[in-house]
């Protein structure tokens, strides 16, 4: 399975165990995560900012962003 992240600091804190000291308070569900990553079962892997996806669902975008967005999700084709 692969995750798209557009953070890299949140794939290195995902991939580094080492970072357990300061990254303690962070949920188990992360903890979870760090395991399925070292397991090979999931990888993270980085996109850019204006390629990630969801961010139609969590941020208000550009009409021309939003069209992008919603055009690679293949929810509406676009009329001519």
């Amino acid at each position: 399975m692969e995750i798209y992240v557009e953070n890299s600091s949140t794939i290195v804190l995902a991939k580094n165990p080492l970072f357990h000291d300061i990254s303690k308070h962070i949920n188990i569900r992360f903890h979870y995560l760090r395991d399925c990553i070292t397991n090979k079962e999931v990888e993270v892997k980085y996109v850019k900012t204006q390629d990630q996806v969801t961010n139609i669902f969590t941020k208000p975008l550009k009409n021309d962003i939003f069209i992008k967005m919603r055009d690679m999700l293949e929810v509406m084709k676009k009329q001519v």
